[in-house]
């Protein structure tokens, strides 16, 4: 039939329909509305650039589609969740005897 529904577009149809105010947006993105208006204003960011499209005006009143904002969510989490941690990232030591790596000098802890 069709692809399945993911758990944040049922999410945001259940709480919100399938129009997004810029409120409700605000609100899922843990954010202010005027701070959405500004990110979606300026385009400097690939996510405001997504949101930005998935924009509909009807009349003066601005919504967003809940299936694509859904879809950029879920991208997003996505990307986070391949990313791997740098391999210069210093981690602190748990036990006494560890040496730490750092740029072109080791560390070790007595």
């Amino acid at each position: 039939m069709g692809e399945p529904i993911s758990s944040t577009y049922e999410y945001l149809l259940t709480h919100y329909g399938p129009l997004l105010t810029l409120k409700h947006l605000a609100e899922v993105m843990h954010t202010t509305p005027n701070g959405v208006r500004m990110a979606i204003a300026r385009k400097r960011q690939p996510l405001a650039i997504a949101l930005a499209n998935a924009k509909r005006q009807l009349g003066r009143r601005v919504y967003f589609e809940a299936r694509l904002v859904a879809e950029i969510i879920d991208q997003r989490l996505e990307i986070k969740r391949h990313q791997n941690p740098s391999t210069t990232e210093k981690k602190r030591p748990t036990e006494t005897d560890v040496s730490l790596p750092t740029q072109g000098r080791s560390l070790t802890c007595i």
